[in-house]
């Protein structure tokens, strides 16, 4: 069974599983189109910036017609 997405809100305020404990979460936000969004991730996985695993399922947006994508990213504290 899919889980059914949750708002963004909810997923910032989510314990991060698995964080390092000596780093800071920073998260990325795409908005947009399902075609636009998921141009630009698969843009950031060919210059290596990040794998299209590593982001969120597409949530829904509070625009019609538009989804969001969210990658954590760490720094050091």
């Amino acid at each position: 069974m899919i889980p059914t997405p949750r708002s963004v809100p909810e997923l910032l305020q989510e314990q991060i599983p698995d964080a390092p404990s000596d780093r800071k979460p920073v998260r990325l936000l795409l908005c947009g189109t399902p075609k636009g969004v998921n141009r630009i991730i698969d843009i950031l996985h060919v210059l290596g910036f990040a794998k299209i695993a590593e982001w969120s399922p597409p949530l829904p947006s509070p625009i019609s017609g538009e989804i969001i994508g969210i990658l954590t990213r760490y720094f050091a504290k």
